[in-house]
């Protein structure tokens, strides 16, 4: 992800990073011929762009001034400086902005890792935040879904949290066949009779993994067999199939929404560390309308 260094002190990039003495600036600069909303940079799709926003002591690039208001593409380790301000800034890492929630009484970012980002990143997290295949992002905060805006201020008990996601990266990528996503690979469920041991296993083409059975293979298990029952029915199209409200899900699991988003997250998480990309859409929702459904549709269920 994009970083700004200048000594010990380090600035990880967000998509749209305002430099000046403003409050709420990504890169606040307390020397007084700074500007009040300086500089901005931007990431554009392929790379990193500086803009000079009308500032009263000028932005400067490897020590020359940009013209006021122009945008300028930036390359690994040129210097940046701001008005008068003697410190020099040097652009350390020019990879895309990742998305993260940032901590606004700290300034400490939580990265999303595979589209998921949960807070508080340690213990038992209550809110979370995934990318849909849609590309929207979703926010889970007990019965409550909805979809952050950028820059949106998160408060979760007494911390609030800025959203910043990630802007889209425009750039061709090869090699998806190999990778294992949740609409490509398939699951193979095996049940006890007694319904209380529950294996799955990824399977993509010769290769399988097998997943260490956690609590959440319930979940997985009840919205696989939703899913495999509406591929039986010849009258839904394979768009609508498989998807139950919360609400009713919650009654067949007999368990409660904080429950129920932690179980998500945990599964989506374990797919992640199994090598799954885009393991966010492991369970899928229909925007903020309270459905869900498993997002694998090769599907086979056993009984042993």
């Amino acid at each position: 992800m994009g970083c700004l260094e200048s000594g010990e002190q380090r600035c990880i990039l967000a998509s749209d990073h305002l430099i000046g003495r403003e409050a709420g600036a990504a890169l606040r600069l307390d020397d007084d011929s700074v500007s009040w909303r300086h500089a901005s940079l931007r990431w554009t799709g392929q790379a990193w762009e500086l803009q000079d926003l009308g500032s009263r002591n000028g932005t400067f690039l490897d020590g020359h001034r940009i013209a006021s208001g122009a945008r300028v593409l930036l390359r690994m380790g040129c210097q940046l400086r701001f008005g008068d301000d003697e410190q020099l800034w040097r652009l350390v890492d020019v990879d895309p902005p990742s998305t993260a929630l940032v901590d606004l009484a700290t300034g400490e970012r939580i990265f999303a890792l595979d589209d998921l980002v949960a807070v508080p990143p340690q213990g038992e997290p209550e809110l979370f935040i995934s990318k849909q295949a849609s590309g929207a992002w979703i926010a889970e905060f007990g019965a409550r879904v909805w979809e952050p805006q950028a820059s949106e201020v998160l408060t979760i008990g007494s911390r609030q949290y800025r959203f910043e996601p990630a802007a889209p990266v425009y750039a061709t990528t090869t090699g998806r066949g190999q990778q294992l996503t949740p609409s490509e690979l398939a699951l193979q469920f095996s049940v006890s009779r007694n319904e209380e041991y529950v294996e799955v296993k990824i399977v993509h083409g010769e290769r399988s993994i097998e997943l260490r059975p956690r609590a959440h293979s319930y979940v997985l298990l009840t919205l696989a067999r939703l899913r495999v029952k509406d591929q039986s029915d010849e009258s839904l199209e394979p768009s609508n199939q498989g998807w139950v409200y919360q609400d009713q899900l919650l009654k067949m699991l007999a368990t409660t929404p904080e429950q129920l988003a932690v179980d998500i997250y945990r599964a989506r998480k374990q797919f992640s560390e199994a090598g799954v990309v885009e393991a966010a859409q492991i369970v899928e929702r229909r925007g903020t309308s309270h459905e869900l459904r498993i997002g694998v549709p090769k599907l086979a269920i056993t009984v042993a």
